[in-house]
């Protein structure tokens, strides 16, 4: 009788590098921000708030390694072939509900007393709390009575999302902003009105580089342009959702050789949603003043609805075109996911900067603007219908077809 050769589980041995890697940048990242504190803090060389927004990138650092652990201990279970509960979690709606619920008067108190955020470690706290629950509350909705993947699976997305899915993301954003600051430089220093402000901003970095305010108020001038509000517009309503559609769900390809049901595909797109939409959303949430946090909080929701419902949806799609080699459901779902992400961001921009900067007054966008705000309310409801939507869709193509009663001649 032949000893059988006991395989190396190649997926944990993936898992567990992203993990020892996303854990140690982490804490190096967050070790490096207490350094610079430390040296800055000799020369007193931050005011208050620059002091309070380097512990405010510590505690995240921190935050980031926490969620590395759960995947690191399970990749090493896996690989030590010690046992792990093969248990398919249960649905967990009610729970999320109720932290929901839980989780309001937490965010009214915020609202009224904003000091209650002045403590960095607190503020993260408090942040990281608020956006994960709302992402909770969305995966439980979306997977709702579906099978959900286990838990080695689950955390091993969100690291890969984390430490290499959204790393990679930002790089290829960062490299085409490059590029059209490149481009749109080319295209400016063509133009004769573009002349000044060059000089006056050549000139005030030879005299005073701490005082930009005169160059900046060229600059305001500049932005009225409609080709350059259309050239911002078409970046952030366009580039960047064509770009993250793409790579949200790469963690998928992973398991493209996998017999996945379109139930599973469905449920991990909606894992690498949330863990996308929550790294960006407590950075951005927990990196502004007290004051504007409630508001900016109740706005990333909705994205984070956005990015979970989208990523699921191309999830969904993926693994149809997998096993049916249904291309044009992916490519139809994409353009979907793709142009509700652009709409989505393109009212967004509207809302937030349309009441606040001055470049926008003299257009007639600034009414349009005006109604941002509905409209990004209805796009909310439809877009959580549509995940309910879908959750009862996928659901139903996971159950069997009932079996017709069999007429009484033949039961006689």
């Amino acid at each position: 009788m032949s000893d059988q050769t006991v395989r190396t589980h190649l997926p944990s041995v993936a898992q567990l590098i992203i993990s020892i890697i996303g854990l140690a940048t982490s804490l190096f990242s967050a070790l490096a921000f207490l350094l610079i504190m430390e040296l800055a803090g000799s020369m007193q060389s931050l005011d208050a708030q620059s002091d309070e927004s380097v512990y405010v990138l510590v505690w995240l650092g921190f935050f980031l390694a926490l969620l590395a652990i759960p995947s690191l201990v399970l990749s090493i279970r896996r690989l030590a072939r010690l046992p792990i509960s093969t248990v398919r979690p249960r649905s967990t709606l009610i729970a999320a509900s109720i932290a929901f619920l839980v989780i309001i008067p937490l965010v009214y108190l915020v609202f009224v007393y904003p000091n209650l955020l002045a403590n960095s470690f607190v503020k993260v706290l408090i942040s990281s709390i608020a956006v994960a629950v709302p992402l909770w509350w969305f995966i439980e909705l979306g997977q709702h009575k579906l099978p959900k993947s286990s838990h080695q699976r689950f955390w091993g997305l969100i690291n890969f999302q984390l430490f290499a899915g959204m790393p990679i993301v930002f790089f290829v954003e960062i490299l085409l902003f490059m590029l059209a600051m490149v481009i749109g430089g080319v295209w400016l220093a063509n133009k004769n009105e573009f002349a000044p402000i060059l000089m006056t901003l050549q000139t005030q970095l030879m005299v005073d580089p701490n005082n930009m305010n005169a160059v900046m108020e060229q600059f305001g001038s500049l932005l009225q342009d409609p080709a350059v509000l259309a050239a911002i517009f078409f970046a952030l309503s366009i580039v960047t959702p064509l770009v993250e559609e793409i790579l949200k769900p790469l963690a998928l390809w992973f398991f493209i050789k996998r017999e996945w049901t379109e139930a599973e595909g469905f449920s991990a797109g909606l894992v690498c949603g949330a863990a996308f939409a929550l790294v960006e959303s407590v950075t951005a949430v927990a990196s502004l003043p007290q004051e504007n946090w409630t508001a900016l909080l109740i706005a990333r929701i909705g994205t984070g609805l956005l990015h979970i419902l989208t990523t699921g949806l191309t999830g969904w799609a993926l693994v149809s075109a997998w096993k049916n080699g249904n291309y044009k459901r992916l490519g139809v779902t994409y353009l979907i996911s793709m142009s509700l992400h652009g709409v989505w961001n393109f009212f967004a921009i509207l809302s937030g900067l349309g009441t606040n900067l001055d470049f926008f007054s003299n257009l007639s966008l600034t009414a349009f603007s005006g109604y941002a705000p509905w409209v990004l309310g209805t796009l909310f409801a439809g877009m959580l219908a549509a995940l309910y939507y879908m959750n009862r869709k996928v659901l139903s193509a996971q159950l069997p077809p009932l079996i017709p009663p069999l007429p009484p001649e033949i039961i006689r």
